[in-house]
């Protein structure tokens, strides 16, 4: 078993002798059983126990844990974690309370004391139970290949691994390897409790399972194996649709290119999605199918803007070809479109720019060819220049946002006016862009709505005299 175990711990766990490990030990048979054969391979090795506080035996057992690493000369840590209070505050299960705060403590403190790895002493007894209990869940292929030997990143850590070196060792192995050397270990009276599922699949489902078959047990050992195998295929398709397709990213939100996104095989979208869902949640285990499906059903809709609830304060936020994962519109980064404060004002004079948020800038210059400027208003198709009639327009021009009651004579519109918001709506600026969009006035009339309209008030012709070019743009480098 020595042997064996220490086979994994290079290729497969990627440890090395030198390296400081962290080892979680309850003083159960598993984490003892892990604790001795590391100690007895020569590794450097840190011994932590995390009281949860659930039993009366607890503190006796974290006693036994710190007496066990003491004669083994190993160093030890501990912590006493009030499970039962942080899970009724959160309305959070026990088990889950329990698993999370640990792992945390422990990342915690092999940052700290810069521990190359966390191990944990999984056995293949706990990889079936994990892979059947993600089957009874509805699990894919994310849960039915089970837990791996090293996990990194993980929801703790993106430069510290969790490692798993005993996930093909049976816990009867662990039992003769404890009797074979005389090492005793403490009995976790939880593991009995039949309120768990984990237990009641341990100790009801399972025997009955192997009624029918059994070699369930090594069946579905080897069935995970297959799966984890495959969704490592699975997985460099998604990382390459995530590189190619991922616009944005920030502290609480993630844009993707939506028409990308939709070519991709249905699988690949939904395991691109659940990615997404966990770079918000890192710590979130189980993502529900209904879920991911009321993304994809969202996201293959027509309607170009909106946004659909997913989960835990998540949602999809749709805007033309760009859709965001984040928890609300406030949110989202302004520096994609051009922005004013409310209440500010600037003068345009010509020639002069105006200076904008995050490299925006809106510019006005008087065209010395006045031919070719004549000849490319009418040719124009950038909403992004415009074309004026220096002879209609009022100096300075002014820039500011929208105003209640704003209104535009739009260009094609036979001299009808229109509101500015709802323009605005109508040519699907996003909504949270248009509060702070600049407008180009002259005097009192909106002159110009860059990336929109232009008003026919100072529409060139034939016979204009003068023409002034309007430009906003984005200096990329600023």
């Amino acid at each position: 078993m020595l042997d064996k175990i220490a086979k994994i711990l290079q290729r497969e766990c990627k440890l090395h002798q030198s390296d400081c490990l962290l080892v979680g030990v309850s003083g159960g048979p598993d984490s003892l059983c892990l604790l001795h054969i590391l100690h007895t391979s020569g590794y450097n090795l840190i011994a932590a126990h995390v009281n949860h506080q659930l039993r009366s035996e607890a503190d006796a057992e974290a006693q036994f844990v710190m007496q066990f690493a003491g004669e083994s000369g190993i160093e030890f840590i501990s912590s006493e974690i009030d499970v039962r209070s942080y899970a009724s505050e959160h309305s959070l299960s026990i088990e889950e309370t329990a698993r999370t705060l640990r792992y945390h403590y422990l990342f915690e403190q092999a940052e700290f004391v810069g521990a190359a790895a966390v191990l944990a002493a999984h056995t293949a007894d706990d990889q079936v139970e994990t892979i059947l209990m993600h089957l009874l869940r509805g699990s894919g292929l994310s849960g039915l290949r089970g837990m791996e030997y090293r996990t990194l990143p993980n929801p703790w850590s993106d430069s510290i691994p969790l490692v798993r070196p005993l996930l093909s060792t049976w816990r009867q192995e662990i039992v003769e390897y404890l009797a074979e050397n005389e090492i005793e270990s403490v009995t976790d009276q939880s593991n009995l409790d039949m309120t768990y599922f984990r237990n009641r699949l341990r100790h009801e489902l399972l025997p009955i399972l192997e009624d029918y078959n059994p070699g369930v047990r090594q069946n579905l050992l080897r069935s995970g194996q297959i799966m984890r195998d495959d969704y490592s295929v699975l997985q460099k398709l998604v990382d390459e649709a995530w590189k190619d397709n991922l616009v944005n990213l920030g502290p609480g939100y993630l844009a993707f290119h939506r028409p990308g996104i939709l070519e991709l095989p249905v699988s690949l979208q939904r395991y691109l999605l659940r990615k997404a869902i966990a770079y918000h949640l890192p710590g979130l285990r189980d993502i529900d199918f209904e879920c991911i499906e009321r993304g994809l059903k969202f996201l293959a809709e027509a309607k170009p803007n909106g946004q659909v609830d997913l989960m835990s304060d998540l949602c999809i936020i749709r805007e033309g070809d760009l859709f965001w994962l984040a928890s609300s519109l406030e949110d989202l980064p302004l520096t994609d479109y051009p922005a004013i404060a409310p209440g500010e004002e600037y003068s345009l004079n010509i020639p002069s720019r105006v200076s904008l948020n995050d490299g925006w800038q809106l510019q006005a210059v008087e065209a010395t060819d006045l031919e070719l400027a004549i000849q490319a208003s009418v040719a124009n198709s950038d909403p992004y220049h415009a074309w004026v009639d220096g002879g209609k327009i009022e100096l300075p021009l002014t820039v500011r946002c929208r105003a209640a009651g704003d209104r535009i004579q739009p260009v094609g519109m036979d001299g009808h006016s229109i509101k500015v918001s709802d323009l605005m709506i109508n040519l699907k600026l996003p909504k949270r862009a248009r509060k702070t969009w600049p407008l180009v006035c002259s005097g009192d009339h909106v002159l110009w709505v860059p990336g929109c309209r232009l008003s026919q008030r100072a529409q060139v012709s034939a016979g204009s005299r003068s023409v002034v070019h309007l430009t906003l743009s984005r200096d990329l480098g600023t």
